[in-house]
């Protein structure tokens, strides 16, 4: 459960009621997600890809295709 607790304070944090017709892509959420994770974690990647439930090397992935690199 503790995966879950960092999406639910993410969620939380962010809490925001955007126009119906103005939705926030999934991929987008994913994005921020990330993001959040990054900050959260001081950037460990193994930290992250234990809250993702992923492997480091598909969150690699993820970080290459988000632009998230150093």
């Amino acid at each position: 459960m503790i995966r879950t607790k960092y999406l639910y304070y993410y969620l939380i944090m962010n809490k925001k009621n955007p126009p119906s017709n103005n939705l926030p892509t999934l991929e987008n959420l994913k994005k921020e997600y990330v993001r959040y994770l990054l900050k959260l974690t001081d950037n460990n990647v193994s930290d992250i890809a234990g809250i993702l439930d992923i492997s480091r090397e598909a969150l690699n992935t993820k970080l290459d295709k988000y632009h998230f690199r150093h």
